[in-house]
């Protein structure tokens, strides 16, 4: 039976109580809603869109631009490197031929008649690269010397050259340097022939002993290198010039590296010097290292 007595007619315990019921029945009417949302709630199914198919990175006209470009390159690679090795086996054997001639030059007896000294050199001798015209660069080039073409329209004067004079009984005929182990003979003229033979005397200048600039050239890495070791010869090393059965010391005092158009060594002395010219750097021979020694009571 319902109790229908008013709040104030009802106790402090049986307010409690009364409460209390309330409480319990609007919590067990909200679980009774949320039992029927859980127990009816619709299920939502997520429709996922198929990831696109990845587009490729390279088209495949690219790919055969790049592979047709870079079996190109591969091509132009195997020619450059073929290229090398003729330039170089080439090279080689030049320099082998001509190493080969001089040991015969040194076997047999030089020539000194067959070249004459040219008369208007512009260059200084030892040259290791063959001079374009004889009349307008240095003697002693490794190559025989080769006229101007035609085509160039260059008219060059024809200039009489001075006749390679027969050895003397002083004419310088040996050169010896102990401390670079250098013993080669000397010959007169120092122009392309001469020179191919040995170390080379300049036509026109003193000869051993003599009061004068004795001025003798070699090459230093073609015709069986007789000045290859001259950058290593030091101030103060001897120098032993032969004439016949005489020999002349000279001591060197001074090193100097040129242009090959200084021909300021090879101007005459009030004294007894000797001037020596070969090509600097090894192989590269852009100058000229000059050696120039006193001789020696």
């Amino acid at each position: 039976m319902t109790d229908k007595r008013s709040v104030d007619e009802l106790s402090l315990q049986e307010l409690e109580a009364l409460v209390e019921q309330r409480r319990r029945i609007e919590r067990a009417r909200q679980f009774a809603q949320n039992d029927d949302r859980r127990r009816f709630r619709p299920v939502t199914v997520m429709q996922t869109e198929e990831p696109a198919p990845a587009k490729e990175n390279r088209p495949s006209a690219q790919r055969k631009r790049k592979s047709l470009r870079d079996r190109i390159l591969f091509a132009v690679e195997i020619i450059a490197v073929v290229g090398l090795l003729v330039i170089i086996v080439g090279s080689l054997t030049n320099l082998q031929t001509l190493n080969q001639e001089v040991a015969q030059a040194k076997a047999g007896t030089p020539n000194a008649t067959t070249n004459a000294q040219d008369a208007n050199s512009v260059e200084l001798p030892g040259s290791s690269f063959p001079p374009s015209n004889p009349l307008l660069e240095l003697p002693g080039s490794s190559f025989a010397p080769q006229n101007a073409p035609p085509a160039l329209g260059i008219q060059l004067k024809s200039v009489a050259a001075l006749p390679v004079p027969t050895p003397g009984p002083r004419s310088p005929t040996r050169i010896v340097i102990p401390s670079i182990n250098l013993d080669w003979p000397v010959v007169q003229g120092d122009s392309w022939n001469e020179l191919k033979q040995g170390v080379g005397h300049r036509v026109g200048t003193a000869n051993p002993g003599e009061r004068g600039n004795l001025v003798l050239s070699g090459h230093n890495d073609v015709y069986g290198e007789p000045f290859r070791d001259l950058e290593k010869l030091a101030v103060g090393s001897d120098v032993f010039v032969h004439a016949g059965n005489t020999s002349f010391r000279y001591v060197i005092k001074a090193r100097r590296v040129v242009v090959p158009t200084d021909l300021s060594v090879l101007v005459s002395s009030k004294d007894p010097i000797v001037t020596l010219i070969t090509c600097t750097p090894y192989r590269i021979d852009t100058h000229r290292l000059i050696l120039i020694g006193e001789l020696m009571p």
